[in-house]
This record gives structure tokens, sequence and C-alpha cells, in this order.
């Protein structure tokens, strides 16, 4: 549904009244970052160049994985993709897919890590462009600006018929979109490996360039294995990303006898630890990595999944934005509940989905899984209202290409 949105650059931005030409290249975005400004964006330094971690889990009772691309805001920011005049279907494919046949131009983003109001989830706006727009020549939203004043090109938001979207009559809505800005040079670990669950190659999602502030950035184009998304439901003066379920297990250090992941030194809580190998920042698996966890995806890209209790409300559709929940597996269960901890293998747990999660708690093995709070991970983040929530994409199969999903 429309709504009147009010954004800075229908503002007047007290700049020159018209435009002197393109805007300047002043370089790569890195020159001008400081060394502790890479800390807010997506990766981590490794001898062999920058990663964003592969980390694997479980879902719809099969291992599954998801990179970690850090803390996430369910604001969306702006960003401003340019298609000439007469293409209507521009920027998106029939897939809900980025169509980089017919984008002119690199797009142009409003927000970067780092900034208070970043999110790596985007209010698309079209921009329509005459035929002899320069590609490239706009480079900033001051000169957006000063080109829509002066009515050489239009600027409005990016309506997407989402039809019915699982169940819900989403209908034409803004669209949001997942691209993840990221420092020059920065790879996805193991993009286009395996998939966790065996099924063959995953598909190569690729890095593209963009805009900020006259800079060049790079982004990975994520459009591919997540399309575009309608607006929350909760949404109201401006598009909030919607978001799925993650389930965190955790085992209580009050049993007798303690669980071994109860032994492990250097973690900060005494009385629990989460069955999770990044969280701990231990190898429990003991394979010489440290990205096995038994988090459990609520959620796969175009599954909807079957509940064996009619009764327990279905989990919300997929979302690369996740809101964590933790799971405390109950004393008495700790040594019967073999999660991958027990047993040593990334591929092996009693629970591999969140239908055997409620089913563990009305088993009484397990408590019901509550969300985590920012005040237990990290600085509050604006626009989620106390909640944890991270951002991370699955990988999907190569021939991975059914969007819209079927519902």
């Amino acid at each position: 549904m429309m709504k009147a949105l009010c954004i800075f650059l229908f503002a007047g931005c007290g700049c020159d009244d018209k435009a002197t030409g393109p805007d300047p290249d002043e370089g790569p975005i890195e020159d001008t970052l400081e060394p502790a400004d890479r800390i807010n964006w997506p990766g981590l330094d490794r001898a062999n160049g920058r990663v964003i971690p592969f980390i694997r889990g479980f879902g719809n009772g099969r291992p599954a994985a998801y990179w970690f691309l850090g803390f996430a805001s369910r604001k969306t920011s702006d960003s401003f993709w340019f298609c000439r005049e007469g293409d209507e279907a521009c920027p998106l494919d029939e897939h809900r897919r980025l169509d980089w046949d017919t984008i002119v131009g690199n797009p142009v983003f409003t927000q970067i890590p780092g900034l208070p109001d970043f999110s790596p989830f985007w209010q698309m706006w079209k921009v329509t462009v005459p035929a002899d727009f320069e590609p490239n020549s706009v480079k900033n939203p001051d000169t957006l600006n000063r080109l829509k004043d002066a009515g050489d090109v239009t600027v409005e938001p990016l309506m997407t018929d989402f039809g019915d979207y699982f169940g819900e009559a989403a209908g034409v809505q803004e669209t949001v979109l997942h691209c993840a800005l990221v420092l020059a040079g920065t790879e996805l670990e193991a993009n286009g490996g395996e998939m966790p669950d065996g099924r063959g190659p995953s598909l190569v999602l690729q890095n593209r360039p963009g805009w900020f502030e006259n800079h060049s950035i790079e982004f990975v184009d994520f459009s591919p294995s997540d399309g575009v998304f309608p607006e929350a439901t909760d949404s109201e003066n401006r598009p909030l990303m919607r978001f799925a379920n993650i389930y965190i297990h955790w085992r209580s250090c009050d049993a007798d006898p303690n669980p071994p992941i109860c032994e492990l030194e250097n973690y900060a809580y005494t009385d629990r630890r989460p069955v999770s190998e990044r969280g701990l920042g231990q190898d429990i698996t003991g394979d010489g990595d440290s990205g096995d966890t038994n988090n459990v995806l609520g959620a796969m890209p175009c599954e909807l999944l079957s509940l064996s209790d009619p009764d327990r409300p279905p989990e919300l559709p997929y979302s690369p934005l996740w809101g964590p929940l933790a799971v405390s597996v109950l004393p008495e269960s700790d040594s019967g509940l073999s999660l991958i901890d027990y047993y040593g293998d990334q591929a092996l747990s009693d629970v591999q989905s969140a239908d055997m999660i409620f089913q563990n708690v009305q088993d009484e093995a397990c408590l019901e899984p509550v969300p985590m709070n920012e005040d237990e991970t990290g600085n509050p983040i604006p626009g989620n209202e106390g909640r944890v929530f991270f951002n991370c994409p699955n990988p999907v199969p190569a021939e991975f290409a059914p969007f819209p999903c079927a519902s």
C-alpha cells in the first residue's frame, strides 16, 4: 500500500540549483575509512583475504547453512536504481531478481556500514532516465535531487505485485531488497561450493559495483537467491524488513554430570553454553573449523514447512533477517538429547527442524523458545525495539530460480 514517505532526498538539500556535469569519481570508499572502521563491515580479515564466514546448522529436517554478516536493523535504507524511459520491467526480471541487462549504470546507496541509519535492507526507488542519460553520471542523492527538481528524471518507490505471499494477500507493495555492502575484494566463504545437505553445488553469488557520495563501493547481490521482499506487515512510516525465526540451542551447566561443553574455558557465561562453535569460539566437532552449530532455521528459501502439530502457529516465511530465539535444554535432558556436541558431527543432531523443537517442548526436554534481547549480545540497534536480529542469508542450489515462490 502506498504511503506518504518523507526522506531527505525530497527535502531541500541547500545545494546549487543545477547540476554542472557528471559527478566526479572520488575513488573507492576504502580510501575514506580508518583501520578501526573495518569492523563495521561484513567479513573477517584472514590470511587469504576478507571472508564472510559460512555457518552450518539445520533446517526443515536436514543440514543447512548461512553466511553470517553480523547484526542488522529492521529499518530500511534508501537505494536508487536507474531505468530507461519505457522500460516498465526494469530493474527486476520475472523472477524478482535484479536485471543487470536493463539497469542503467550502478545504483546509488544512501548509507554505509558504521553510519547510525545503515541497514543492509534497502527500499528500492526507481529512477526513470531519458534515452540520452549517461550511465554513472549520478553518484550521490544531492545530484539526483537536483535532476528530479529540474524535471530531468522521475523518482518513485518501486512497487511490486507480490500476489499471494505464503498465504498472505500481499498484492502490490513497496519493494525491499537485500544487498550487503562490503569492502573491496570481500568474498563469501564456500560460495558455489557443495550444498550442506549434499544436493550438489550452490548458486554462485556475485559482487557488484555501486556508489555512495561519489565513492565507488562493492555489494553482494543476494537477489538471485533471495529475490525481493514485501515490506513487513507492521511497517508504518517507511518499510521495515520482514524477519524469520532461528533457534539457538543452549545447554545448562547445572546438570550432573555436566555436558562436555560446560568444561570449556574462556567463555563468558558459567551457567550455560550455546551448542555453537561460533558462539563458543571453539571447535567442538573436531573438524578444524569453527562454523558448526546446532542452530535451527525456522524457514528455508521458497519452502513451506509442514508441521506435525496443526495447532502450532506456522513458521514465518524465509528471510535473510533472523530473529534468534533461545532454546534451553533442560538439565535432565542434557545427555539424552544428542546434538552436534555429543555426536561430534556437523551433520548429525536429534533436532533438525523447528517442528522437532516444539515436540521437545511438549516432551519437556527443553523450554519454550524465547526471544534473545540486545542486552545479552551487544549494543542496541535503532529500529529493533530491544530484540536481536542477524543478517544471515542462505545458500541455494545452483539451478535455483523459482521466484515468485509457490505458496
